[in-house]
């Protein structure tokens, strides 16, 4: 099991914008920018699904994913697999958490990241390194 460090989540936590990846089942890939991200436990990420088409038709097909970010306080890249709620504890989090980050969205759904892999981003002698 992934557990993440203080050091990433700080920097999750300090990023405004990540990017999301999927691949459908025939592997046609799809990136979307996201801003509704946040670490739910040490190897589990929280993605509010406000406008994902081809992101959760992709999903459906192939539970496999990853976030990419870069920031203030560095960035990483995650892999892992997805839920997805639309009901349930976790789908209700996500709607009251959006009512305090973005009260104008409404969540379609939950999309929840269980973290299997992270690499490192950062420019030098070992980019792409898998740190986790």
């Amino acid at each position: 099991m992934v557990t993440l460090t203080n050091e990433i989540k700080e920097s999750l936590a300090a990023t405004k914008l990540a990017f999301f990846a999927t691949s459908a089942k025939d592997r046609t890939p799809n990136v979307v920018p996201i801003g509704a991200f946040r670490v739910l436990d040490d190897a589990t990420l929280l993605i509010s699904d406000q406008f994902f088409t081809k992101t959760l038709m992709n999903l459906k097909e192939n539970p496999k994913a990853a976030i990419s970010w870069w920031g203030d306080k560095g960035g990483f890249q995650i892999k892992g697999t997805v839920t997805i709620h639309t009901e349930g504890g976790i789908w209700q989090q996500d709607v009251a958490w959006m009512k305090e980050l973005r009260p104008t969205l409404k969540p379609k759904g939950a999309v929840v990241l269980k973290i299997t892999d992270v690499y490192s981003i950062v420019p030098g002698t070992e980019p792409g390194k898998k740190i986790l």
